[in-house]
């Protein structure tokens, strides 16, 4: 029961971080901390990683986007700290989900079984095209991308970033995940989607709104895989 409330404050302290503080509030609404948090789990059950750090983790991942230390780990580890020590939580527990958070962007390898499930889950999101808008959405935001003028550059930095975290994926399951949900796609139609995905993330569209409008643009495979990715659908495949 006192590990339940407990991820029960930090789901609370992790979504009004994502929704009203990361961003200037750009993305309240958005299911990406539900979803990593539900892929998390179902990672966690397959490799038999500890339930709890996982999904203190997951929740916490993205806790150093307000202050602009996501890749860094050491201040990502020190930011998850101070937010958890009022917590009633162990050293051990604490270092673990520190890890969990620090690592999950692939800046560095992951140190623990808990931090690759981690990693690997929001790394899932980063694939395919749902991970192509939601790259584009954050580069938007951090002002890496001039949504008014998209350049092929901008397109290649994208793409390069969502194989990169593809091929840095840590778990056999998620490995295989990341191959199906992997959607190849020419570059014309990648800059498409790049241009709409920029052009709706800086007036603070959220990704589930952009992948909406994007359906138009795709085909019925490349529909039907970001569908799955929305709503989860291709864990049944596992």
């Amino acid at each position: 029961m006192l590990k339940k409330n407990i991820l029960l404050k930090i789901k609370k302290l992790a979504l009004e971080t994502d929704h009203d503080v990361a961003f200037g509030g750009k993305s309240k609404g958005n299911k990406h901390l539900l979803r990593v948090v539900h892929v998390a789990k179902f990672l966690a059950q397959k490799t038999g990683a500890n339930d709890f750090i996982v999904i203190a983790g997951a929740f916490l991942h993205d806790t150093a986007l307000p202050s602009g230390n996501d890749y860094n780990y050491l201040k990502n580890k020190k930011i998850v700290k101070n937010l958890l020590k009022h917590f009633n939580l162990s050293a051990n527990e604490l270092n673990n989900i520190a890890e969990c958070v620090a690592s999950h962007e692939g800046t560095i390898t992951p140190k623990t079984l808990e931090a690759k499930v981690v990693h690997d889950a929001d790394t899932l999101e980063k694939s395919g095209l749902l991970g192509i808008i939601r790259h584009t959405w954050k580069m938007t935001n951090f002002k890496k991308i001039n949504h008014e003028k998209v350049e092929d550059s901008d397109v290649d930095m994208i793409l390069c970033h969502v194989e990169w975290r593809r091929k840095n994926l840590q778990t056999p399951i998620a490995k295989k995940i990341g191959k199906y949900l992997s959607t190849p796609i020419n570059k014309q139609k990648a800059k498409i989607i790049v241009k709409l995905s920029a052009n709706m993330a800086f007036n603070g569209v959220i990704t589930e709104k952009i992948a909406l409008a994007l359906r138009k643009n795709l085909n019925k495979k490349e529909n039907q895989k970001l569908r799955e990715q929305l709503n989860l659908g291709y864990l049944k495949k596992y």
